[in-house]
């Protein structure tokens, strides 16, 4: 005969194997994800930003739902999916983090700025101060969520974006070059001669 205490443990261990439970709390973190997802997206100035936004776990993609559900591949520039990419993971990390799940606290982002400022200076595009006001919101945001989730999630970002900015100078641990005498991300003594 099995005690109460054991009809207790085994009614906790089916209630967390139940299906529409375990969809029914899916669906609650998915929608905290997407009013912060919505709410940075709105601090980013992305387009569609005034619309809720949510991940589509499913399909694994990002879906702004206006009259109808947009999904990233839809959602136009470059700024909008470099910008809806960070606003998930952000998001992602946030609730791993604050609910002390098994995922490693750090997020590598690799040159965010690169949709605003493309490699071939003959492409008629010049630095707008426009684009360095996104490139600043952008890196504000990832600060702002990194002090705040502090000690527990570090964001790791390489970039060429060097903003006049003391959050964002006040962030950064290294400069690296290409020139012989400069510190680089891989030392040139372990370059090939």
């Amino acid at each position: 005969e099995r005690t109460l205490r054991e009809f207790w443990q085994q009614d906790a261990l089916e209630k967390q194997l139940d299906p529409a439970e375990t969809q029914e709390r899916m669906e609650s973190i998915l929608a905290k994800l997407g009013v912060q997802m919505s709410d940075w997206s709105r601090d980013l100035q992305l387009e569609h930003s005034g619309a809720p936004i949510r991940l589509d776990f499913k399909k694994l993609t990002v879906i702004v739902d206006r009259d109808y559900p947009i999904p990233l591949s839809k959602l136009g520039s470059g700024e909008n999916w470099v910008g809806y990419h960070l606003v998930s993971h952000l998001a992602l990390h946030k609730f791993f983090t604050q609910a002390k799940r098994p995922v490693p606290r750090f997020l590598v982002i690799d040159q965010p700025s690169q949709v605003y400022f493309p490699p071939d200076p003959n492409s008629g595009r010049a630095r707008k101060s426009v684009d360095w006001e996104a490139v600043r919101r952008m890196y504000h945001l990832m600060i702002d969520v990194a002090a705040k989730l502090a000690p527990n999630l570090q964001v790791i970002v390489t970039d060429h974006a060097d903003l006049n900015d003391k959050a964002f100078a006040d962030a950064v641990i290294a400069r690296w070059g290409s020139g012989p005498d400069e510190e680089a991300l891989i030392p040139h003594s372990w370059a090939r001669r």
